[in-house]
């Protein structure tokens, strides 16, 4: 920089084009500075003709897969949702979900004809300010990172995961997962439509590390009951960047298996 002369601007942050998913509508009623950002596509999920019967009972305690409900029950009937977390790690730690469908709770705050959110006491003002200022697509350098781990080609996502960790967030996952060097930012997209596909990208980290991590997922015993592990183990880890990309695909029948057997350990 010549003497007396200004530092020139940072250059901007360029966004891959990717197609819409579920989560484009909802992100701009969540308020910047999310750490972490899901991305969920129920009704898509629902409608698959292979997972649809178990996300129904997931989701919606529908059927035989009911008595394995995980989603709260703010979900029930809901079309897409995106869960922003603030802060992990620190003790005023938080999360905002954002819902579009479904049956608003009388604690929610109604952001849109169809859209609401349920957050801790005191974020109403955050919530609405959001909604006027375009919320935290404004963080063009976290919406790089989501578009970036989507394929080019993909229509649409299932489930998207976008996270940028500080020190405290990174110990409490290191904790979590046993693991002593967690990565500081994550980006993953998953689809499914008659196989499913997942893509994760991490930060700052070696090709070997992620292939490590791979193949403890697939000797996971939930994951061998219900017969993937071979799937995963086989997921293809390249260097991209400052870090590593795994992709891993689950074929049309070994997916169905899957689900018969998932199905078939929820079933009374």
């Amino acid at each position: 920089m010549a003497c007396g002369g200004r530092a020139s601007a940072p250059p901007p942050v360029t966004v891959p084009s990717r197609a819409a998913t579920a989560g484009d509508a909802l992100l701009p009623y969540v308020p910047v500075g999310a750490a972490v950002l899901i991305e969920l596509d129920l009704a898509r999920l629902r409608a698959n003709p292979t997972v649809g019967a178990l996300a129904r009972g997931l989701i919606d305690g529908d059927g035989a897969a009911a008595r394995g409900a995980v989603a709260p029950a703010a979900l029930v009937g809901a079309d897409a949702a995106v869960l922003a977390t603030y802060a992990p790690g620190h003790p005023d730690a938080r999360t905002i979900t954002v819902v579009r469908g479904g049956q608003r709770p009388q604690a929610a705050v109604a952001l849109a004809a169809d859209v609401w959110a349920l957050a801790d006491e005191g974020a109403t003002a955050d919530l609405l300010a959001a909604a006027r200022a375009g919320g935290v697509t404004a963080d063009r350098a976290l919406m790089a990172m989501r578009a970036a781990v989507m394929p080019a080609g993909a229509d649409g996502a299932a489930i998207r995961l976008t996270a940028r960790l500080d020190g405290p967030a990174r110990r409490e996952l290191g904790a979590l997962f046993d693991e002593p060097r967690p990565p500081a930012a994550v980006a993953a997209w998953l689809d499914v439509a008659d196989d499913l596909a997942a893509v994760v990208w991490v930060d700052a980290a070696a090709a070997a590390t992620v292939e490590g991590w791979r193949d403890r997922l697939a000797a996971a015993l939930p994951v061998r009951a219900i017969g993937v592990a071979p799937a995963i183990a086989a997921g293809r880890v390249e260097a991209r960047g400052a870090g590593a990309v795994a992709t891993i695909v689950i074929g049309p029948g070994r997916l169905a298996r899957a689900v018969a057997r998932w199905q078939a350990r929820l079933t009374p």
